[in-house]
C-alpha cells in the first residue's frame, strides 16, 4: 500500500509551472515559426514588385480584426508557394502612400503584381482555397 503525502501549495504550484512550461515548449515546436513573408513599405514596394515576376501583397492594419484572421491563411499559402512568388505584407496605417497609389480602399486587400504591374486584387479575408486559386492563376508550375 502506498501512502501519498499531501503536497503543500508551493509544491503544487511548482508542478503546475513545470507542466505548463513543457506544454508551451511542445506547442512552440508544433507551430510553424518561419515567416515566409517580407515586410513591404513605401520605401521598398516599387523595388520588390519590379524585381520579382509575381508578388502578392497583403494590405492590412493592426486594428483590423479580419486582417488578423487572414494573416495565417496568407502565410500558409506563402509558405506553400515559397520560391514561386514573393508574398509580402504592407501595413496601410504606416504606408498610406502605397495604399493610395494602388487604390486600396478596404482591408484586408491582397494586391497581385505580375511583371511589375498590378493585375488583380482580392478584397476581404478569403479562405485559403480561394487565395490559392489566385496564386495558381498567376504562378506557373
Amino acid at each position: 500500500m502506498y501512502i501519498v503525502n499531501k503536497m503543500d501549495e508551493n509544491e503544487l504550484n511548482q508542478l503546475i509551472n513545470d507542466i505548463s512550461r513543457k506544454l508551451e515548449e511542445k506547442a512552440k515546436n508544433m507551430i510553424q515559426t518561419e515567416d515566409p513573408t517580407v515586410q513591404i513599405n513605401d520605401g521598398n514596394i516599387d523595388e520588390i514588385i519590379s524585381k520579382n515576376n509575381v508578388v502578392f501583397v497583403d494590405c492590412w492594419a493592426p486594428w483590423c480584426g479580419p486582417c488578423h484572421l487572414y494573416e495565417p491563411v496568407f502565410k500558409r499559402v506563402a509558405l506553400k508557394y515559397k520560391g514561386k512568388a514573393v508574398f509580402g505584407r504592407l501595413n496601410v496605417d504606416d504606408n498610406a502612400n502605397s495604399a493610395d497609389k494602388f487604390g486600396v480602399l478596404n482591408i484586408p486587400t491582397t494586391l497581385i503584381f505580375v511583371g511589375g504591374k498590378l493585375v488583380d486584387q482580392v478584397v476581404g479575408a478569403v479562405e485559403e482555397e480561394i487565395l490559392e486559386e489566385y496564386v495558381k492563376k498567376y504562378v506557373s508550375n
